[in-house]
């Protein structure tokens, strides 16, 4: 006679062989990708949503397609000033980010929910932006000597 124990075991064994073997049977899916979502605010910078993790790195786009990333774990202190911008202290370099309504940029920041910031032409953003929208108008990235 087979007890409960001696059947669950069999289970997980012949469980074990189809996920050894590539079969799906009753597995869960796969978690989907990471997706980033836009902020309401605009396409200067974007968020993760409520329930994802905090980023490791923040992507800036620059306006002539480069991209630099910085290390959150390296950000050491930010400073904001509404009529000068934000500034992104890192133990190598120093990253200033200017434009208007840099509010909610800067609490997505200190949260360290900010996965991309994207620098806008000041014409095209003046052009295409409500005027409440989070606009990045230019970013400065300068690299400290040691």
């Amino acid at each position: 006679m087979i007890d409960d124990r001696t059947r669950s075991r069999g289970d997980t064994a012949s469980r074990l062989a189809e996920l050894r073997s590539g079969a799906r049977g009753t597995a869960e899916p796969p978690e989907e990708p990471m997706a980033l979502e836009a902020d309401e605010e605009g396409e200067s910078f974007s968020t993760l949503s409520a329930d994802r993790q905090q980023k490791i790195m923040l992507e800036l786009r620059l306006k002539n397609g480069n991209i630099k990333a910085r290390t959150y774990s390296y950000l050491v202190g930010i400073d904001f000033d509404p009529s000068e911008g934000i500034l992104l202290d890192f133990t190598a370099s120093e990253v200033r980010i200017e434009g208007r309504n840099l509010r909610p940029l800067l609490s997505g920041l200190i949260a360290q929910r900010v996965a991309v910031v994207q620098e806008i032409d000041d014409l095209y953003a003046e052009a295409t932006s409500a005027p409440v929208a989070t606009v990045v108008t230019r970013i400065v990235v300068k690299e400290l000597k040691p």
